[in-house]
């Protein structure tokens, strides 16, 4: 193997002991680790058993435990990938192109753990190891553009999540509350559009945009459209908010227009919908939105409160509650059946 290379059973074994020694010695950041992961309390004594530790490594890479890890015992680990996959996450731009100008084929690259990341889905902060997705840096759309520039394919799948096309960092991007949360995610979502990413996604069926609606994520979903996504359908202008072009979906009857088709499916292979709810779609992604004004236009259409979307299974009065949009929940509430 090559100076900077060690197998997965030397690495995990090394993280091991050192996910050991943060916990004997109260590390905060690996109490976060551990809380993001679900772990409560490890031991009485505040130190952690080679079982457990053993299965929360096995985990963290995606493995389904210690076993599974150690069958791919011999699989190669490059430090420097490692190294930069650290630097996309803290944001350290010197180090990162260091590494990129010492061997650019990193850019390139994959993890050797079972999400097989790139570096340009690490930017995503979305399935991958626990200790680098806890948040976004502020200069996030830096990093970005930095590995677009050094040629990273924009549209790029991986295997997080069972892969496939809802895989590319874009689909990850617009459905991680990491970057949602550091105030970021709109600009990267356009910085990655500008860098050549399918707006409406690799198979050209709106992935991107059913994503971030579907994951409540109102900045992403503005940002694509910002960047030329398709909005032609009811259930996207209803997010959206565009109350006119949900109007321009009825009739002068009031009854849906028969020349604009609902979107039959949640992407080109996703969850099918029931082309007779498609009022009841909007009006759920419109209040998860909190788009009110095109709410009360969608209940003047009679719709059946009771449906619930095909992704969540979330009526319109749990989207609006989930997301805490109270005055939506005022308004629906007295108006949903019981269950």
């Amino acid at each position: 193997m090559a100076e900077s290379e060690v197998t997965v059973q030397q690495w995990i074994v090394w993280q091991v002991g050192l996910l050991q020694d943060a916990v004997a010695r109260g590390d905060q950041v690996t109490s976060e680790v551990l809380r993001f992961v679900g772990m409560g309390p490890v031991t009485q004594d505040g130190r952690l058993d080679d079982d457990t530790a053993r299965q929360i490594v096995a985990n963290d890479h995606g493995y389904a435990d210690w076993a599974d890890a150690l069958a791919h015992g011999h699989d190669v680990v490059d430090t420097r990938f490692e190294q930069a996959a650290d630097a996309v996450y803290a944001g350290d731009l010197d180090t990162l192109r260091l590494l990129l100008d010492a061997r650019p084929a990193l850019v390139a690259a994959r993890s050797p753990f079972p999400h097989r990341q790139t570096l340009l889905h690490h930017v995503a902060a979305n399935g991958i190891e626990a200790e680098r997705q806890l948040r976004s840096p502020a200069n996030a759309v830096d990093v970005l553009r930095l590995l677009i520039e050094r040629g990273a394919d924009p549209d790029a799948t991986c295997d997080s999540y069972g892969g496939g096309n809802g895989a590319t960092t874009l689909c990850l991007l617009v459905s991680s509350v990491h970057p949602a949360d550091a105030g970021v995610q709109g600009a990267l979502v356009e910085q990655l559009c500008a860098g050549g990413a399918c707006v409406d996604g690799i198979d050209d069926d709106g992935l991107p945009m059913w994503t971030a609606i579907t994951f409540g994520y109102t900045e992403a979903m503005e940002a694509l459209a910002r960047c030329g996504a398709r909005v032609d359908n009811l259930c996207f202008a209803a997010a959206l908010g565009d109350l006119d072009a949900v109007q321009d979906h009825f009739a002068p009857d009031g009854g849906l227009r028969t020349d604009l088709a609902p979107l039959p499916r949640i992407g080109a292979h996703g969850r099918t919908q029931a082309p007779e709810s498609v009022v009841e779609y909007a009006l759920i992604w419109a209040a998860a939105h909190d788009r009110r004004a095109v709410v009360r236009f969608l209940l003047t259409k009679d719709p059946d409160l009771r449906v619930t979307e095909p992704w969540f299974q979330a009526t319109a009065v749990g989207a609006a509650r989930y997301h805490g949009h109270d005055e939506l929940v005022a308004l629906l509430e007295p108006l949903t059946p019981p269950a």
